[in-house]
């Protein structure tokens, strides 16, 4: 691909990843939830790195030298940022200081190995980068640095791996916490961790390819990482401004903390195995938690959780849990999503309703229309549309 059209895609993609990371820091602002800051500033350090690649294939690395190299070793930053962004989501403390900065300890210590190259003149630069751009034939770096490069991305790997750990635990348990879309944000962001795990092992084999068995050049091997990075800024885009405030209580982390402990064991009563709850008084609570959530109408509020739930109700989270799961065979998922439909259901099916289904969906407790049509495909096995549509006939 020429240089030039891989300089305008590149430079489209520095634009967009900015524009990502100013829209993620500012929505923090209006939610007064700052746990998406993490990620607009992952967003920030890779429009940085497209910035630097679509300079230098525009040939405007002379008049931007200055502005360009100022921070080796990014990849060693992108780990942590996704991993205190994940650690936020799913409930974790937030880290102290000294904590964060243990964990940017090695891209600190490259930052200052690399310094000297940061501070050069701007000739030096230019030199420097008309050297990168002159490199069309297959070059082997030293063996010191090709371990270096491996050990970066092994650390970012790392990362990765830790943060599609914290999702697991979350997304195992999401429909008896939640009745809202935050399982397919969590997927979501499972295939984000999972993608950029992939790009690493991808750079890696053909980082060893062109090191030990001359296959392309290192440009080659840069190229393909930024490209691939292009695409994942795209759907970065698209998961985190969905739900830029999804957000684990303390109450839900220490719930999931407590559920992925016991569940290891594979007994099917191990999840409440500490609870004294008998048949008897399950029954009770689930009557009364029905005549609570109807008569309150609970269930219209589209941010309801198990926990808020059982703050509403009296009923501690870890026994309304037992209740929903053991005494009504359901989850909260389902519960309350039920109770949703009915509710839409109702205004669907009165004549003097004429709101549209997006509208239904919002005054029936739904944040949005695709948990809203998900919902009311698994209750009622057919869209809210047909449903709609077959009433309007029958009418």
């Amino acid at each position: 691909m020429p240089q030039t059209v891989l300089g305008v895609i590149y430079f489209i993609a520095f634009s967009h990843a900015l524009m990502l990371a100013i829209s993620l820091w500012r929505k923090t602002k209006l939610t007064n939830i700052t746990t998406a800051k993490w990620l607009a500033l992952v967003c920030l350090i890779i429009s940085y790195k497209l910035f630097e690649a679509g300079a230098l294939y525009l040939g405007l690395y002379p008049h931007l030298a200055h502005f360009m190299d100022l921070l080796p070793g990014e990849v060693l930053l992108i780990g942590p940022l996704v991993f205190i962004y994940i650690s936020l989501v799913v409930g974790e403390e937030k880290p102290k200081t000294y904590q964060l900065i243990l964990h940017f300890i090695p891209a600190m210590s490259l930052w200052c190995y690399n310094a000297p190259s940061v501070f050069q003149s701007l000739d030096a630069k230019v030199t420097m980068w008309q050297f990168v751009l002159s490199q069309t034939e297959a070059r082997v770096i030293p063996l010191k640095f090709v371990l270096l490069f491996l050990a970066i991305k092994t650390h970012l790997s790392i990362y990765l791996f830790l943060s599609w750990q914290h999702i697991q635990k979350f997304e195992t348990v999401c429909n008896a916490l939640r009745a809202d879309n935050s399982k397919a944000v969590l997927k979501q962001l499972t295939f984000l961790v999972v993608s950029l795990f992939l790009l690493e092992l991808v750079w890696v084999g053909l980082f060893i390819g062109q090191q030990f068995f001359a296959i392309g050049t290192l440009a080659l091997v840069s190229d393909i990482w930024l490209l691939f990075i292009a695409v994942i800024i795209l759907a970065i885009g698209y998961i985190a401004l969905q739900k830029t405030d999804l957000l684990m209580s303390k109450e839900e982390h220490a719930l999931i903390q407590q559920n992925y402990s016991e569940n290891k064991d594979d007994s099917s009563n191990i999840k409440y195995f500490h609870s004294a709850l008998s048949e008897q008084q399950s029954n009770h609570v689930a009557k009364h938690l029905e005549q609570q959530i109807k008569a309150k109408q609970l269930y219209l509020n589209d941010k309801l959780t198990l926990t808020t739930l059982a703050h509403e109700t009296d009923i501690k989270a870890h026994t309304l849990s037992q209740v929903i799961n053991q005494s009504m065979q359901t989850n909260f998922y389902r519960l309350i999503n039920g109770y949703r439909i009915q509710h839409a259901i109702s205004l669907i099916d009165d004549p003097s309703v004429h709101w549209p289904l997006e509208r239904i969906a919002f005054e029936s407790g739904f944040a949005n229309r695709v948990t809203f049509s998900k919902a009311f495909k698994e209750i009622m096995g057919q869209t809210a549309s047909e449903y709609k549509k077959q009433r309007q006939q029958a009418g």
